[in-house]
């Protein structure tokens, strides 16, 4: 079905839940890297360490961003947390499986692939968050 066909109170629906998709993703993004730099620069954590921490507080900052805010869900964190994380870790994955196909195998510039992610990732991760992790919500 094309975006066009849906019901106008459906298609404004979804542009509210993308826009506040996107305002969590970028709250998330800004926390990792405060959590990463500080735990690196001031702490003096290994950047790897640094950044696995860094990741996994934003990954809290955005389930709980989605949870409540994107999807309006209610409670049963035991079902959706897991789900989120999941997909989280699917969506890294895509990430990384990109980055070395398109520098790694094709030899295109690192910026292309980097810019691919962003594009298709988070849109990924929008639908998956939304026909599957926080599905029971709607």
């Amino acid at each position: 079905m094309a975006p066009e066909d849906l019901p106008a109170s459906t298609r404004h629906r979804l542009f509210g839940q993308g826009l506040r998709f996107v305002f969590v993703g970028l709250a998330a993004t800004a926390t990792h890297v405060a959590c990463g730099l500080v735990l690196a620069e001031a702490a003096g954590l290994a950047p790897f360490w640094a950044n696995l921490l860094a990741f996994c507080v934003a990954l809290f900052v955005s389930y709980l961003g989605n949870h409540r805010w994107t999807f309006a869900a209610q409670g049963a964190h035991a079902f959706h947390f897991p789900r989120f994380a999941v997909t989280a870790l699917a969506g890294l994955a895509l990430n990384q499986a990109i980055v070395y196909v398109m520098v790694g195998v094709m030899a295109l510039d690192y910026r292309l692939a980097l810019a691919v992610v962003v594009l298709v990732v988070p849109a990924l991760s929008f639908v998956l968050n939304r026909g599957w992790v926080f599905a029971r919500a709607r």
